[in-house]
């Protein structure tokens, strides 16, 4: 969840037996937090590539690091000497690896000092398992030795496994029907069913992420916490409207809504693929939006055919390609709305972000985006999924309220977990 509620402790001036003993355990805590780590991080999905996977793999690793822990990452780009790169055949801007396997040997059987932590980046990443099971195929020959000795070694690494993709929620909307169920067998019976064998736990984004894997471990379960960096001149923040980008994304945002005689932008930031539901999106603003035009922050294999739709629809639609850093920072801070159609996500980082710069969200009503946002807006900001007019209602109900200057909507950046909050809270799930 990306939302951080808890109450800060004051040190009490006068402490009893019982807060005497609340403050060791406190304390104990703490000190368990400051222990140093060996980690091994593996993932197909690194920065600089552009999704929100490789974002959060990146921050992972950086606040860990910041914590004191010694971080391994082990990516497409390692070295020949590690891995062997190539092309991800889903997605052309990216890149998947396969070890090689005297590496594997190496971080199986030499890794000195040895790791205490093995963490995998799911799903398709065919090496990261294979390093899996190949510590628990030790880890099970240790076992067995230690029994035969009366020896008893303390089972090392720690196995985790973080899954990053809602593949249920994904085959239901977007695999042919006649071929769904054999899809879902091959997937979840065979491929992912040796995952709860070969690992101790399995971190989601969110608990509402693909409930039907995490099952699959039976209560061996926890989250892989989400943050955001945010605040003047550190990432997303309001204060980007005033920046040199952002004097310049409102000069084009004036000259937009004069040119389609609109009052309010609505913008949404993400890969413009299939699943991402924006063709949705685009054909609710030509019949229900009025007084709307949209802004489409990023690109993908699905431009060409969102492009002519908008066209066809005569939808007021300005597609400005991918944007970094500073310019995506003032894109979202402009925006009069954020919108994220999409019914498949495992967090909804662009989400967050426009949160972040104070910008009020309209969203699906998915289980993921209720846990996670539920209490950062308000739920007739919510829509039902697959209704379009209940998307249309929800975003005119946020259009409204900022007309109005009302309150309600408007994001509590209190609410927000950063990333090194997220990251104590992942180095505590290990």
């Amino acid at each position: 969840m990306c939302l951080n509620n808890q109450p800060s402790q004051s040190k009490p001036k006068d402490m009893d037996k019982n807060d005497a003993v609340f403050a060791t355990l406190t304390n104990n805590t703490t000190s368990t937090t400051n222990k140093k780590m060996r980690i091994l991080l593996c993932s197909e999905n690194v920065p600089p590539q552009v999704n929100g996977i490789a974002r959060r793999v990146g921050h992972y690793a950086d606040g860990l690091r910041k914590m004191g822990c010694e971080v391994d990452l082990l990516h497409p780009e390692s070295g020949f000497d590690k891995v062997i790169s190539h092309v991800n055949p889903w997605n052309f801007t990216a890149r998947m690896m396969v070890i090689v396997p005297l590496h594997l040997l190496k971080l199986v059987a030499n890794s000195d000092p040895p790791y205490d932590v093995i963490h995998v980046v799911l799903p398709l990443n065919l090496s990261g398992m294979w390093i899996l099971a190949a510590f628990q195929i030790l880890r099970s020959f240790s076992g067995s030795c230690s029994s035969s000795t009366g020896s008893s070694r303390q089972q090392q690494p720690t196995l985790v496994c973080s899954w990053h993709c809602n593949m249920y929620n994904y085959i239901q909307c977007h695999v042919p029907s006649f071929i769904r169920p054999l899809f879902e067998f091959s997937f979840f019976g065979g491929l992912c069913g040796i995952l709860p064998y070969i690992s101790d736990r399995i971190l989601t984004p969110t608990r509402a992420t693909d409930p039907k894997i995490t099952s699959m471990w039976k209560g061996r379960a926890g989250v892989c916490e989400t943050g955001i960096q945010m605040g003047k001149g550190q990432g997303f923040s309001p204060c980007n409207k005033n920046s040199k980008w952002g004097l310049a994304w409102t000069e084009s945002k004036q000259a937009f809504l004069q040119e389609t005689g609109n009052e309010f932008l609505l913008v949404c930031v993400g890969r413009l693929s299939p699943e991402k539901g924006i063709d949705e999106l685009i054909k609710v603003l030509a019949s229900s939006l009025k007084g709307c035009s949209l802004w489409l922050v990023g690109d993908g294999p699905h431009k060409a055919q969102l492009k002519l739709l908008a066209k066809e629809l005569n939808a007021p639609v300005q597609f400005l390609g991918y944007q970094k850093g500073e310019a995506l920072h003032a894109a979202y801070a402009v925006a009069d709305v954020f919108v994220c159609p999409s019914l498949t996500e495992t967090f909804g980082q662009t989400v967050n972000e426009a949160l972040a710069s104070k910008v009020r969200v309209a969203l699906p009503s998915v289980p993921v985006f209720v846990e996670a946002y539920g209490h950062a807006i308000p739920e007739d900001a919510f829509w039902e999924p697959m209704d379009r007019q209940s998307m249309a209602n929800a975003i005119l109900k946020q259009t409204e309220r900022q007309r109005t200057c009302d309150a309600v909507g408007m994001p509590d950046l209190d609410k927000l977990k950063t990333w090194d909050q997220a990251c104590e809270d992942l180095y505590m799930e290990y």
